[in-house]
Protein backbone atom coordinates (compact mmCIF):
# COMPACT_ATOMS: atom_id res chain seq x y z
CA UNK A 1 0.00 0.00 0.00
CA UNK A 2 1.35 3.55 -0.82
CA UNK A 3 2.51 5.63 1.65
CA UNK A 4 0.35 8.53 2.50
CA UNK A 5 0.99 12.33 3.34
CA UNK A 6 -0.28 13.40 6.64
CA UNK A 7 -3.17 15.42 6.23
CA UNK A 8 -4.83 17.47 9.64
CA UNK A 9 -1.64 18.36 10.90
CA UNK A 10 1.67 18.00 8.73
CA UNK A 11 4.68 16.85 9.43
CA UNK A 12 7.24 19.17 7.33
CA UNK A 13 9.90 16.99 7.77
CA UNK A 14 8.02 13.57 6.14
CA UNK A 15 8.90 12.81 2.61
CA UNK A 16 7.12 9.93 0.37
CA UNK A 17 9.42 8.54 -2.35
CA UNK A 18 7.90 8.32 -5.73
CA UNK A 19 9.36 6.78 -9.09
CA UNK A 20 9.13 8.29 -12.56
CA UNK A 21 8.70 5.85 -15.45
CA UNK A 22 12.21 6.98 -16.18
CA UNK A 23 13.22 5.11 -13.40
CA UNK A 24 13.71 8.97 -11.56
CA UNK A 25 13.13 8.88 -7.76
CA UNK A 26 12.29 12.03 -6.29
CA UNK A 27 10.57 12.93 -3.01
CA UNK A 28 7.17 14.45 -1.97
CA UNK A 29 6.65 16.52 0.77
CA UNK A 30 4.22 19.68 1.76
CA UNK A 31 6.05 22.95 1.79
CA UNK A 32 7.45 24.91 4.07
CA UNK A 33 7.46 28.78 4.35
CA UNK A 34 11.32 28.31 4.02
CA UNK A 35 10.82 27.12 0.72
CA UNK A 36 10.83 30.71 -0.82
CA UNK A 37 14.77 30.58 -1.84
CA UNK A 38 13.93 26.77 -3.65
CA UNK A 39 10.85 28.65 -5.93
CA UNK A 40 13.14 30.86 -6.88
CA UNK A 41 15.57 28.60 -7.76
CA UNK A 42 13.14 26.68 -9.61
CA UNK A 43 11.65 29.70 -11.52
CA UNK A 44 14.87 30.21 -13.26
CA UNK A 45 14.82 26.94 -14.46
CA UNK A 46 11.36 26.86 -16.20
CA UNK A 47 11.04 27.43 -19.82
CA UNK A 48 9.13 30.86 -20.41
CA UNK A 49 6.29 28.39 -22.15
CA UNK A 50 5.78 26.83 -19.21
CA UNK A 51 5.85 29.60 -16.87
CA UNK A 52 2.69 31.33 -19.21
CA UNK A 53 0.85 27.97 -19.63
CA UNK A 54 0.84 27.92 -15.36
CA UNK A 55 0.70 32.11 -14.65
CA UNK A 56 -0.96 33.04 -17.84
CA UNK A 57 1.51 36.07 -18.34
CA UNK A 58 4.87 36.26 -19.67
CA UNK A 59 7.46 36.81 -17.23
CA UNK A 60 10.70 36.39 -18.56
CA UNK A 61 11.80 39.89 -16.92
CA UNK A 62 10.07 40.10 -13.77
CA UNK A 63 11.78 42.04 -11.20
CA UNK A 64 14.04 40.11 -8.70
CA UNK A 65 12.13 41.96 -5.95
CA UNK A 66 8.93 41.25 -7.24
CA UNK A 67 9.63 37.77 -7.72
CA UNK A 68 11.28 36.82 -4.00
CA UNK A 69 8.23 38.68 -2.81
CA UNK A 70 6.27 36.26 -5.09
CA UNK A 71 8.07 33.08 -3.74
CA UNK A 72 7.46 34.11 -0.05
CA UNK A 73 3.76 34.72 -0.66
CA UNK A 74 3.33 31.11 -2.26
CA UNK A 75 5.13 29.39 0.02
CA UNK A 76 3.46 30.63 2.99
CA UNK A 77 0.46 28.44 3.51
CA UNK A 78 -2.60 28.71 5.14
CA UNK A 79 -3.18 25.18 6.14
CA UNK A 80 -6.88 25.46 6.80
CA UNK A 81 -7.34 26.67 3.16
CA UNK A 82 -4.13 25.15 1.39
CA UNK A 83 -2.36 22.90 0.84
CA UNK A 84 0.82 22.79 -1.46
CA UNK A 85 3.04 19.64 -2.14
CA UNK A 86 6.76 19.49 -3.76
CA UNK A 87 8.68 17.19 -5.33
CA UNK A 88 12.15 17.43 -5.12
CA UNK A 89 15.52 16.20 -6.03
CA UNK A 90 19.21 16.01 -4.88
CA UNK A 91 20.70 18.10 -7.44
CA UNK A 92 24.68 19.56 -6.91
CA UNK A 93 24.28 17.95 -3.30
CA UNK A 94 21.27 20.25 -2.48
CA UNK A 95 17.65 19.76 -2.44
CA UNK A 96 15.87 21.14 -5.62
CA UNK A 97 12.23 21.54 -6.36
CA UNK A 98 10.99 19.80 -9.90
CA UNK A 99 7.38 20.50 -9.45
CA UNK A 100 4.49 21.91 -7.39
CA UNK A 101 1.12 20.88 -7.17
CA UNK A 102 -1.34 23.03 -4.81
CA UNK A 103 -4.84 24.19 -4.28
CA UNK A 104 -6.75 26.41 -2.34
CA UNK A 105 -10.38 26.77 -0.99
CA UNK A 106 -12.42 28.60 -2.82
CA UNK A 107 -14.21 31.37 -1.11
CA UNK A 108 -16.23 30.25 2.41
CA UNK A 109 -17.17 26.62 0.03
CA UNK A 110 -15.56 24.18 2.33
CA UNK A 111 -15.75 21.73 -0.34
CA UNK A 112 -14.51 23.26 -3.68
CA UNK A 113 -10.37 24.47 -4.29
CA UNK A 114 -8.74 25.65 -7.12
CA UNK A 115 -5.91 23.88 -8.23
CA UNK A 116 -2.75 24.30 -9.90
CA UNK A 117 0.33 22.01 -11.07
CA UNK A 118 4.02 23.21 -12.89
CA UNK A 119 6.56 20.48 -13.50
CA UNK A 120 10.04 21.78 -14.45
CA UNK A 121 10.60 20.99 -18.07
CA UNK A 122 12.94 18.48 -17.96
CA UNK A 123 11.00 16.70 -15.94
CA UNK A 124 7.76 16.96 -18.01
CA UNK A 125 6.20 13.71 -19.89
CA UNK A 126 7.60 11.53 -17.63
CA UNK A 127 4.94 10.41 -14.89
CA UNK A 128 5.61 12.77 -12.09
CA UNK A 129 2.65 14.94 -12.69
CA UNK A 130 0.20 12.48 -12.31
CA UNK A 131 1.62 11.07 -9.08
CA UNK A 132 2.00 14.41 -7.75
CA UNK A 133 -1.76 15.82 -8.80
CA UNK A 134 -2.64 12.02 -7.17
CA UNK A 135 -1.16 12.81 -3.83
CA UNK A 136 -3.00 15.93 -4.05
CA UNK A 137 -6.27 14.28 -4.46
CA UNK A 138 -5.72 11.86 -1.46
CA UNK A 139 -4.89 15.22 0.83
CA UNK A 140 -7.86 16.98 -0.44
CA UNK A 141 -10.02 14.20 -0.15
CA UNK A 142 -8.81 13.45 3.35
CA UNK A 143 -9.45 17.74 3.98
CA UNK A 144 -13.72 17.35 2.64
CA UNK A 145 -12.52 18.68 -0.50
CA UNK A 146 -14.90 17.31 -3.29
CA UNK A 147 -14.25 18.87 -6.27
CA UNK A 148 -11.69 21.29 -7.70
CA UNK A 149 -11.47 23.60 -10.76
CA UNK A 150 -8.11 23.90 -12.81
CA UNK A 151 -7.89 26.76 -15.28
CA UNK A 152 -5.48 26.45 -18.52
CA UNK A 153 -4.94 27.33 -21.99
CA UNK A 154 -6.96 25.66 -24.07
CA UNK A 155 -4.11 23.84 -25.73
CA UNK A 156 -2.33 23.03 -23.22
CA UNK A 157 -2.23 19.14 -24.02
CA UNK A 158 -0.45 18.02 -21.15
CA UNK A 159 -2.40 19.36 -17.91
CA UNK A 160 -5.81 18.39 -19.70
CA UNK A 161 -3.99 14.54 -20.46
CA UNK A 162 -3.15 14.60 -16.98
CA UNK A 163 -6.90 15.19 -15.52
CA UNK A 164 -7.92 12.45 -17.95
CA UNK A 165 -5.53 10.22 -16.81
CA UNK A 166 -6.91 10.37 -13.51
CA UNK A 167 -9.74 8.73 -14.13
CA UNK A 168 -11.71 10.86 -12.38
CA UNK A 169 -15.32 12.49 -13.31
CA UNK A 170 -14.93 15.70 -14.59
CA UNK A 171 -16.70 18.40 -16.79
CA UNK A 172 -15.10 21.28 -18.77
CA UNK A 173 -15.57 24.53 -19.87
CA UNK A 174 -14.22 26.50 -22.68
CA UNK A 175 -14.32 30.68 -22.92
CA UNK A 176 -11.98 32.80 -24.43
CA UNK A 177 -8.85 30.52 -25.22
CA UNK A 178 -9.45 29.33 -21.62
CA UNK A 179 -10.32 25.93 -20.41
CA UNK A 180 -11.75 25.26 -16.79
CA UNK A 181 -12.13 21.92 -15.55
CA UNK A 182 -14.05 20.63 -12.49
CA UNK A 183 -12.81 17.62 -10.98
CA UNK A 184 -15.07 15.72 -8.74
CA UNK A 185 -13.23 13.77 -6.31
CA UNK A 186 -14.12 10.56 -5.16
CA UNK A 187 -12.56 7.91 -3.01
CA UNK A 188 -13.63 5.28 -4.56
CA UNK A 189 -11.24 3.40 -6.26
CA UNK A 190 -7.19 3.03 -4.44
CA UNK A 191 -4.53 5.94 -5.52
CA UNK A 192 -3.39 5.29 -8.51
CA UNK A 193 0.72 5.61 -9.11
CA UNK A 194 1.37 4.88 -12.92
CA UNK A 195 4.98 4.55 -13.46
Amino acid sequence: MPQRLSVDQPDLQAHIPIQMRDGRELQVRHMRQTDAELLERMFYRLSSETLWRRFFMPLDNIDLDRLRGETVRLATIHPDREVALLATAQEDGREEIIAVARYGRVGNDSECAEASIIVRDDYQNAGLGIQLFDLLVQVGLARGVHHVILLTHADNTGLIGLIHHLGLPYTGKYASGLYEIDVQLTDNEPPVFPY
